[in-house]
């Protein structure tokens, strides 16, 4: 894996050291997961859901079990290829059961014990400096108003991808029509151009989301080991809001990077490094069409797992 950055400290953790924790799953089937789990593979229970004592996931990889166990992104992730391999025959199926009352980080430690104990993790972790970048307001102000949630479910609907419209039924915005509740809608084409549309969103839901489409629309995509930047949220904007926006993505840019463009001397990233397609760079659309802008800063310390062994066949149950 490619990380960028220089390690300023490392904190060495065993698997031993996690058992030592003592927390786990009051009962746990780990298998191999083969071709005749069929999909739709539904990742089911545990803490915050319907079913809090069971979790269920019937056909998962490696690098997911690791994500959920430690609560990281996949870009904080150092680890072999076959972890990082999206097309790896590796796949697993999970069911353990535990008090209904365990809290989401209690749950992450049983994962982590249960990875131990069946294939025999061997971790450290390590700090390692990402991009970054401050989300600030700009002239003029935010170009989006709050908005006031339907009553209904309030529960966080996640990411719905389109390569392109189809037969769904779609609004006045051009976007499939969904039921309130705090969701992103994405529809992309072949050429690199990107609509996303973020519903009923907080600022540090908004975040996350933004750091990925800042590394892939430079063509560093998280899936090929680079470290996605980190944002940070100075804009002081506490409601939930919900607004479009248009960019595009790496299939057009220009060859020159953001880091190696001349710097315009305001601190923001660039202009010349705008998409020869019709929508802006992902950094000319945050200011132009939210009223926001990206400021880049300096580098962001973060926790990095490192997976030092980890076998790729279970132990028997």
């Amino acid at each position: 894996m490619r990380l960028a950055g220089l390690c300023s400290s490392v904190f060495f953790a065993s698997g031993i050291a996690a058992l030592a924790g003592g927390l786990t799953f009051d009962a746990a089937s780990v298998k191999m997961s083969g071709p005749e789990v069929q999909q739709p593979y539904i990742i089911a229970g545990g803490p915050g859901t319907s079913d809090p004592g069971r979790f269920r996931a019937p056909r998962v990889d490696m690098s997911y079990l690791l994500v959920r166990a430690f609560g990281v992104s996949a870009d904080q992730l150092v680890a072999p290829a076959w972890i990082r391999n999206a097309g790896s025959p590796n796949n697993f199926s999970i069911m353990a059961t535990m008090p209904p009352d365990t809290t989401k980080e209690q749950f992450q430690l049983m994962l982590q014990n249960l990875l131990v104990e069946r294939f025999h993790l061997v971790f450290h972790h390590e700090t390692r400096n990402f991009p970054g970048y401050e989300l600030v307001v700009d002239k003029g102000g935010p170009k989006f108003k709050a908005v006031t949630p339907a009553q209904g479910d309030t529960r966080d609907f996640g990411t719905t991808l389109f390569g392109g419209m189809g037969n769904a039924p779609h609004g006045a915005d051009g976007f499939p029509v969904f039921p309130p509740g705090s969701r992103v809608i994405g529809v992309g084409d072949p050429s690199g151009q990107q609509r996303m549309k973020y519903q009923e969103r907080t600022m540090a839901q908004f975040i996350p989301n933004l750091e990925h489409l800042i590394g892939s629309s430079q063509g560093k995509s998280v899936a090929d080991g680079y470290p996605q930047p980190r944002v940070v949220d100075k804009t002081g904007l506490k409601g939930k809001y919900t607004f479009i926006l248009e960019f595009q993505g790496a299939a057009n840019l220009r060859s020159t990077p953001p880091e190696a463009a001349p710097d315009p001397g305001n601190g923001s990233p660039p202009a010349a490094n705008e998409p020869d397609g019709a929508f802006p760079s992902i950094f000319t659309a945050i200011q132009e069409q939210l009223g926001l802008r990206l400021v880049k800063t300096t580098n962001v310390p973060v926790d990095v797992i490192v997976v030092d062994s980890v076998d790729k066949v279970p132990t028997k149950n």
